[in-house]
């Protein structure tokens, strides 16, 4: 009877995680929506400045 039990929360647990999956998809970007950002990587910001010498 308890491998029953376990079956059936197995069965449970796989529903539960594909209705979670559905609803976060559902939330991400439409397929051919016009993107709100803009594309490209974004402002860049500088990089560290090189340091000279040994470090010994």
């Amino acid at each position: 009877m308890l491998d029953v039990v376990y079956l059936v929360a197995i069965l449970a647990l796989f529903a539960l995680v594909a209705l979670i999956a559905q609803g976060v998809e559902k939330l991400g970007p439409q397929p051919g929506a016009p993107s709100a950002r803009t594309p490209g990587r974004g402002p860049q910001t500088p990089a560290a400045p090189e340091r000279g010498g040994d470090s010994a």
